[in-house]
Parts: C-alpha cells; structure tokens; sequence
C-alpha cells in the first residue's frame, strides 16, 4: 500500500477531530434498475452521513453499487432505474421534495461531480478554452478579459499554468492526468461547491499523476471547507485521503468506520479479506492471498451477499439480512455480531 505520510502531511488534516455539522445524510437508499430479465437492485438500504469538511471513502469490488449511490444522490440515473429512500437530506433540505429544476440547480453549484473517465468527460468537438469559459460564464456575465483572467487562474491552482497557452486544443489533445485535473478544476473550484462526489478519480493515472490529484482534492478541501465523497477500489487511495470508510458489497453498506480502525481493526468478514489480499500485508516472496469465488450476482442473493464467499458462513447468513449493528463505534451488519448493540 502506497505510503500516506507525504500526501496528508502536504495537504492538513482538517477533517479529522474537527467539525461533525452534517452536511449530507442518505437514509434507506435502494435503486434497481429494470432489466429484459427483470429488476436487478443496485444498492439496497444504504445509509450514512457526511460531515463538513470530511472526507469520507466508498469502497468495494467494481459493481458493487459505489458509482450507483453517487448518481443516485444527484438523480443523474437511466430511464430503467428506479430510486427511493426514506430521505436524502443536502444541509435542511430533503432532496427528495426537490424538483427537477431544483436539483438541476443544486448540481455542479452545491453538489459537484468529478466523473470516472476523464478522456470521455468533456466535449470531443469543443476546445478546451470554450468549454472553461462556458463553466465560468455560468453563474454570471464577465468580460472577456476577467474571463481569461479567471481561467488562468484557475488553472494555475490546479498545477495547469503551462497548458494555458494549450487551451485551443481539444481533450484528446492532453493527458488523461491533464484533463483530470481540469475536471477538478471545473468541480471544486468553479462553483467552490459544499460537497464534491470524485467517482474513481485516479483509476486512469499513473502513480505520480494520482499522488498530484489526491493532494488536489485535499487542498481544496482544506481551502474551501467541502465535504468529499470519493469513490474507489483501491484501498491506498482511502488510506491516503480519507477521514472515514464505507465498505459495500452486493449493493449493501456493509461496513463503516474511521480509517484507521477499519484498517486495523476491521470487523466484517468482507474487509478483512480485502485487507487480507493487500500486497503490503505479505512478506517478500509469500503468495497473494485472494477472495475465493465471485461477487456476480450477489446482489440478487437474499440474506447477506456475502455468504457464498465467507469463511464465517453461518446457515441462516444464506436467508436472514443482518442487522446494523455498532461494535466499538464501527459500523457493521454481521451475523457474527448478533448480540451487539443496534446502530
């Protein structure tokens, strides 16, 4: 696992010990997405809080519902999916009672989105100067010169000075780490928005590109006060960035806690394989571990998705949902914690 020292000693801890105002709270969320085979759920009964200024991590196997909870969020789903939940509530507000026009105004203002892929994010057929300018005339008329100006800048606090000279090119004309961080850019620092969703942000990047845009997101965290959700599988990202961890698997939030006990004290079977299959948790010359079977289809399994893959399988882990439960301040919906405290 990649160090942590260097990017949190770069970028501050604010989140951690500081504020705990909500910001964000998503209550009982469940999407399923109506198939020629019919429904399939995504995300089942996911619930959890962000708090102001944290950095909170969404992790697990890919089709695990990571990306799916995001959009969700911010209703950017296909005509075949169906979303409910007993709330979403963004500050005082349930997102839920919110018009379409409303939520379009929330989007990209309030609630911004870094999406997956940033070579097939912006634009093929206008230039990258047009495409800032559209995003900073938005919230309001300037004059070409205070435009220009306003572009520079932003791309400077992003690490793009160089590119400016660039700017009538088109995407395909940059890197895919270049155009990462104009997509951050666009998301953080355009609308300075209070809570930033980064889906995969550094699935694309080499390792020096992805060290140079997780700092990003930390500064601007740290700069202008935003609650982050960042979406990965890659358990040093969360190391390295975040305040908090959700662990999903088969559409269910199955684990949550602060980073550090999830990484050394993890609770759910789940996590501890996948701490288990870390390289860095093996000497020089042991074999990797892995996690036997598959996680397809386990979100149509009854029970917890879990079970044909646990080594701690029980007989009612195949029909029974697990309950929430809280085990020294972690977040868990185990079988094995059955005589725990409810969440």
């Amino acid at each position: 696992m990649t160090s942590s020292s260097g990017i949190r000693g770069a970028a501050g801890k604010a989140g951690r010990g500081g504020s705990v105002e909500r910001v964000l709270a998503v209550d009982g969320l469940n999407t399923t997405f109506r198939t020629h085979d019919g429904p399939v759920p995504a995300v089942r009964d996911v619930s959890f809080e962000l708090r102001k200024g944290e950095f909170l991590g969404l992790v697990g196997e890919s089709g695990c519902g990571k990306s799916t909870v995001l959009m969700s969020i911010l209703r950017l789903l296909p005509e075949n999916a169906d979303m409910n939940a007993r709330a979403l509530v963004f500050e005082d507000r349930d997102m839920l009672d919110l018009s379409d026009e409303e939520i379009r105004l929330l989007r990209g203002r309030r609630i911004s989105l870094i999406p997956q892929r940033p070579m097939s994010s912006l634009s093929p057929v206008a230039t990258i100067e047009r495409q800032l300018k559209w995003y900073l005339q938005r919230d309001g008329a300037r004059r070409p010169e205070e435009l220009t100006g306003a572009m520079e800048s932003m791309l400077d606090r992003v690490g793009l000075r160089a590119a400016v000279e660039r700017l009538s090119g088109y995407p395909y004309q940059f890197s895919g780490g270049q155009l990462q961080r104009m997509l951050i850019a666009i998301a953080a620092l355009v609308g300075e928005p209070d809570v930033l969703m980064a889906d995969e942000p550094t699935t694309t990047l080499d390792v020096t590109v992805q060290a140079q845009v997780l700092s990003l997101l930390l500064e601007a965290r740290d700069r202008l006060g935003l609650s982050v959700i960042i979406v990965t599988h890659d358990l040093g990202v969360i190391a390295q960035t975040c305040d908090r961890v959700a662990v999903m698997y088969g559409g269910r939030l199955v684990e949550m806690a602060d980073v550090n006990t999830l990484f050394h004290e993890p609770r759910h079977p789940y996590t501890i394989a996948l701490l288990d299959s870390l390289p860095s948790r093996h000497r020089r010359g042991e074999p990797l571990t892995s996690i036997e079977g598959s996680a397809i289809g386990s979100n149509l399994l009854d029970g917890c998705p879990f079970a044909p893959r646990c080594p701690s399988v029980m007989d009612h882990c195949h029909t029974d949902v697990p309950e929430e439960r809280t085990v020294e301040e972690t977040f868990v919906r185990c079988h094995l914690y059955a005589g725990a405290g409810h969440g």
